[in-house]
């Protein structure tokens, strides 16, 4: 801008000399003290003009350069900010293509649970009709319940789970029950309340509340068989039932196992 306001002067400067070499050549007339008044006020109004100029740049300087210099911070800014943007849309692509991958595996962890669920509750099914009547009154409360049958997946599984804890406790532990059983005898048949004793998941006993039946249980697939077997001794039944129950102390007692003919002894305990 200086060297504009420069040009400018020398152009008038150049006017006015021009003019005043013009007026020697017509210096007799009468018009010569006019014109060089003339061109010198118009010098002079020029010159106030580069004046006016010049103050004005000095004040707008430092004013334009702030702005300049607040201009480039806030460039500066915007890069910084652009380049923070791009890696936040570089991490949150990432993060979803993380989360997308996690999906996929916990959906096809999903797909090969429930396909185990159905192989192992085809499992529970067959088994369920062999167990031991007081267990397999237990598991047929639950795999008919309205919940179970509606159930998600994690319900199932659980449910799953408390039948085999149920299943591994009995199989551990001597118990016993009481029942209605129908049984044979000379009459014939004849619904009869009876005591049963059970060792695990196979072993069973049981006699009448009067003494007068006694006999084993026999695990099939159809559901447990009770048989008729003189060589229970009823007294031994009711004696390991009262050491259950703690009603006395425990012993050895001699009971007819069905995978043999011979008395096995059996260690009953508190």
């Amino acid at each position: 801008m200086r060297k504009y306001i420069s040009e400018i002067i020398s152009v008038l400067i150049a006017l006015v000399l021009f003019a005043f070499l013009a007026s020697n050549n017509a210096f007799a007339t009468t018009n010569k003290v006019k014109q060089t008044d003339k061109l010198i006020q118009q010098w002079l109004a020029i010159e106030q003009q580069r004046n006016a100029i010049l103050n004005d740049w000095h004040q707008q300087k430092p004013l334009l350069e702030q702005r300049l210099l607040l201009l480039k911070q806030e460039q500066k800014q915007l890069k910084q900010n652009l380049t923070s943007a791009n890696e936040s849309d570089n991490e949150v692509e990432k993060k979803r293509a993380q989360l997308l991958e996690s999906q996929n595996t916990m959906e096809a962890m999903q797909a090969e649970l429930d396909k185990s669920l159905i192989s192992y509750y085809q499992i529970v099914a067959q088994v369920h009709p062999q167990l031991p009547p007081p267990l397999y009154q237990a598991w047929h409360n639950k795999l008919t319940s309205t919940e179970l049958l509606e159930a998600d997946t994690t319900t199932k599984l659980n449910t799953l789970l408390e039948l085999l804890e149920q299943l591994n406790d009995f199989e551990q532990r001597i118990s016993h029950a009481q029942s209605a059983l129908t049984l044979s005898n000379a009459q014939g048949e004849k619904e009869v309340m009876v005591h049963q004793l059970y060792i695990g998941l196979s072993q069973a006993w049981y006699v009448s509340l009067d003494g007068s039946f006694v006999g084993r249980g026999v695990p099939e697939k159809s559901g447990w068989r009770w048989i008729a077997d003189d060589q229970v001794n009823a007294e031994t039944v009711l004696n390991a039932i009262a050491m259950i129950e703690r009603r006395s102390e425990a012993k050895f007692l001699q009971l007819p196992i069905s995978l043999s003919t011979q008395n096995a002894t059996a260690a009953v305990s508190n």
